[in-house]
């Protein structure tokens, strides 16, 4: 897991609210250390967090004018594009002083960084859900860190089998997760997942705390979930409940058929260095399908699910520092191998380009 990361991308730094006007946020990302902060007019400011002084970090540093950044080691002060506009004791500024400045744009309330040359962004690649989340819904948010390199995680989310295993507490999963596979395809810069659940088989076992709610009272019912995973670790997930009734065979887009319940995630993985990765989770569900007690009812589950990852995650990294192994592939692995392949598709293209303009 040592693969150079992707630069021309847009990677999750941070939630919307974490940003008010005065306050330094600081993240690295890709190894790169990032500082992030919003003017007083409330424009998104990113540069490195690197004086190109003495390399002190900025995010020690304060915020001056409203708009301006001063390192506060030696006081050199930037303007919102990363140009140094004073040195104390000296009226000349070299043309070096300056310190890069980063792309950004807000969507699902996440904070997005382009970690190329800010005059690449392209916004048209900024991830869209193919269901967004609209009136009648209710958030809930949150991130964790984990010690692994962000490939582990992008595994783990392009591969559900696991559900059966490693979630059989917390989600309540059954085997049919493991037992069936969903359909796989390529898409622009990642995967498109697609299942059906039920109602032969239950993909969550009805003593589930959540389960009544989820299946909006129904005993007997059909499961729809779809989601892209999209470069560098972006899930758009759309999941459904149905009236088996009302399902038609063959079986078409859960999205066009009456729903007992409906949730909506969207998940971020941002990798930090090699062996360090922010998990960003962003869960939406409709107010009419339980109201706040479903949705703090879905949190509270979802970050149970969630630490289960991380310990088998974690665990993973630990066992490859040790040794790193070639992996025994199974049918299941087709979202993860689909996943890697636009990965090295992407980092390939930027090889390329980069030698190009050498």
């Amino acid at each position: 897991m040592t693969e150079q990361f992707i630069r021309n991308c847009w990677y999750v730094a941070a939630w919307d609210h974490e940003l008010t006007p005065g306050k330094l946020f600081p993240i690295t990302i890709c190894d790169v250390p990032l500082v992030l902060y919003r003017t007083d007019a409330g424009e998104i400011v990113v540069l490195e967090d690197r004086c190109c002084h003495r390399m002190a970090p900025l995010s020690l540093g304060r915020i001056e004018d409203g708009c301006n950044l001063r390192c506060m080691y030696h006081g050199l002060k930037f303007n919102t594009a990363g140009t140094c506009i004073e040195i104390p004791g000296q009226d000349k500024i070299p043309t070096t002083a300056k310190v890069t400045r980063f792309a950004s744009a807000v969507r699902y309330d996440w904070i997005w960084v382009w970690l190329g040359d800010e005059h690449t962004a392209d916004l048209s690649a900024l991830p869209k859900a193919q269901h967004e989340p609209g009136e009648g819904y209710l958030y809930r948010r949150g991130h964790l860190d984990y010690d692994a390199n962000y490939e582990l995680l992008n595994d783990n989310l392009t591969d559900f089998s696991h559900l059966s295993y490693v979630h059989a507490a917390s989600f309540m999963a059954t085997d049919v997760w493991a037992d069936t596979r969903p359909e796989v395809k390529a898409i622009d810069r990642g995967i498109r997942v697609t299942r059906w659940f039920g109602p032969e088989r239950a993909p969550i076992r009805p003593e589930s705390q959540s389960a009544e709610r989820l299946q909006g009272g129904a005993s007997n019912y059909a499961m729809y979930q779809t989601y892209d995973y999209l470069a560098p670790g972006i899930l758009l997930m759309y999941a459904s409940i149905h009236d088996p009734a009302v399902v038609p065979t063959p079986r078409p887009s859960g999205a066009a058929l009456p729903k007992l319940s409906v949730r909506i995630d969207l998940q971020a993985v941002t990798p930090i260095s090699q062996k360090r990765t922010r998990y960003f989770f962003n869960a939406a569900v409709r107010e009419i399908d339980g109201g706040e007690p479903m949705a703090d009812s879905a949190l509270q589950i979802t970050e149970m699910a969630f630490a289960e990852d991380r310990a088998m995650i974690e665990g993973q990294q630990k066992i490859l520092d040790l040794r790193p192994g070639n992996e025994m592939l199974t049918s299941a692995d087709v979202g993860p191998v689909q996943f890697r392949a636009a990965l090295r598709r992407l980092r390939a293209a930027e090889a390329r380009k980069e030698t190009a303009n050498a």
